[in-house]
């Protein structure tokens, strides 16, 4: 991945804050900072980026990403247009690495929630009725003031701690080895694929963009990536695909050259390899949970 910006929060005297974001679009830097943080997604969709891991993300997209752990919500091209009337909403509660003390989280009554803590140094991602569990609580809290805001956030924690609906984001062999610096540059490269996805996209004109060889990018990228950049490039064609997969409003040819992909059995081959079913298979199953759902 590229080196993030960090990013400043908290103030000294802060325990934790709440953000209400409204705006045409996410922030499109790629960045950590050394709280935790929960965010939902109230409104918007795009691709989501936490470590190593890419995926869609859509309303009632609830992720815990822990300190210093890189991120990135990046809004779908139509929430950039200078006449764009769409919107995203991000509901976010950031709080300190001292919430809670290593001591308290070796008492048994804490054990979830220090299981929590560990995990979310992966990122982890909920689903179920949990997100709107939290939705709920996260509309309180902007109301809530003084201690009662303390009660509210660990509510929330104590929930996510004692849920079963999630998984964890990055992968099991991710190195967290970012520092700050070369965001700008590198930001330019995740709106470069993310606008061009759908073309051919010519490695030595990525590396062009940072000033490198492309020998020298691929050395520079893999690292940071946890994967090759081709692999990054397929993951957000494969990513877009499984959105056009669920709106059932192309066929499966349709889609692989929308995506980017030139041959239909190389788009075969690399839905298969990320996602571990074919792109048939992912569109059935999708319509007999949904079919089910109906019933």
């Amino acid at each position: 991945m590229s080196t993030p910006s960090i990013e400043k929060t908290l103030t000294a005297k802060e325990t934790f804050i709440f953000k209400d974001l409204v705006g045409p679009h996410f922030n499109p830097i790629w960045h950590f900072h050394p709280e935790f943080q929960i965010s939902y997604i109230a409104e918007g969709e795009g691709t989501r980026f936490v470590g190593d891991h890419v995926h869609n993300f859509t309303v009632g997209d609830l992720v815990m990403t822990g300190p210093n752990l890189p991120h990135l919500w990046r809004s779908y091209d139509p929430y950039f247009e200078p006449d764009s009337t769409l919107q995203t909403r991000g509901l976010v509660i950031y709080f300190d690495n001292d919430l809670f003390s290593k001591t308290l989280l070796e008492h048994e009554e804490f054990y979830a929630i220090n299981k929590l803590v560990e995990n979310s140094n992966r990122g982890i991602e909920f689903y179920g009725d949990t997100p709107a569990k939290i939705y709920e609580l996260l509309m309180q809290i902007s109301q809530e003031r003084g201690f009662k805001r303390i009660l509210k956030l660990l509510e929330i924690l104590d929930i996510l701690a004692h849920t079963n609906d999630y998984s964890l984001l990055t992968s099991p062999s991710y190195v967290n080895s970012f520092k700050g610096g070369d965001s700008e540059k590198m930001s330019m490269v995740y709106d470069y694929v993310m606008s061009n996805f759908r073309d051919k996209i010519a490695l030595d004109e990525v590396a062009e963009m940072l000033n490198m060889t492309t020998s020298s990018f691929c050395r520079y990228f893999k690292p940071r990536a946890n994967k090759t950049f081709t692999r990054f490039v397929n993951e957000i064609r494969i990513g877009h695909a499984r959105k056009l997969l669920l709106e059932d409003n192309f066929n499966i040819s349709q889609i692989s050259y929308e995506c980017g992909f030139n041959a239909l059995s190389n788009f075969n081959r690399q839905f298969k390899t990320i996602t571990g079913l074919s792109p048939h298979e992912y569109r059935q199953m999708f319509f007999n949970i949904q079919s089910n759902e109906n019933d």
